[in-house]
């Protein structure tokens, strides 16, 4: 999908995952001011932060992607509002189209986001650890944003798309109407040449 969405990993997008964060060794887990305190030295338990840190990445570059894409449709619903119509052919509207079902791909199907890691599957032992992570993160209210933003994309792309279609059917109006006028001019001629012999 490079060519329509440009690379997925960018300087740009990845800048916008970048975060400070630290941890550090105490009695009980717990996230503080970007700070995670481990309760133990244990690799699970780091990992299972690793886990939702990542996690927390990859949304950064999807929201990233959003907002790329928001700021590529802004100007839609303000030309509907002034001109009362778009000026945009429908090889456009379609790739338009196209990114944000690639983008909404991306979130909801080609990634786990919405899974748990596989690993707790076989050890459970940090997986509060996890869970208290991505709550901290804000992961799961950022991927609902991220959607519900989708969603009001989607409901531009269904007036874009409609807009598109009438489009066509106009211009299929308009070629049904020139050759029913044409049809006429022809049966007038041969109407007018069979009178005059």
């Amino acid at each position: 999908h490079k060519e329509v969405l440009g690379l997925k990993h960018n300087a740009e997008s990845i800048e916008s995952a970048c975060d400070e964060m630290g941890f550090c060794y105490g009695e009980a887990f717990k996230w503080h001011r970007d700070v995670v305190q481990l309760q133990t030295r244990d690799a699970g338990e780091k990992l299972a932060v690793s886990f939702a840190v990542a996690k927390s990445a990859n949304l950064s570059i999807y929201e990233w992607r959003m907002e790329q894409a928001i700021q590529r449709n802004a100007h839609i619903p303000e030309d509907l509002a002034k001109h009362g119509q778009l000026h945009l052919n429908s090889k456009q509207i379609n790739v338009e189209v196209g990114r944000l079902y690639l983008l909404n791909n991306a979130i909801n199907l080609e990634t786990n986001m919405l899974d748990t890691p596989e690993e707790f599957w076989e050890d459970d032992r940090f997986q509060s650890e996890y869970d208290t992570s991505i709550k901290y993160l804000d992961v799961n209210a950022r991927i609902n944003l991220l959607n519900r933003r989708l969603e009001v994309l989607k409901d531009l792309n269904s007036i874009l798309m409609t807009a598109a279609h009438n489009h066509h059917a106009t211009i299929l109006e308009w070629i049904i109407i020139i050759l029913i006028v044409a049809e006429i001019v022809i049966e007038a001629f041969r109407a007018l040449r069979d009178e005059m012999e």
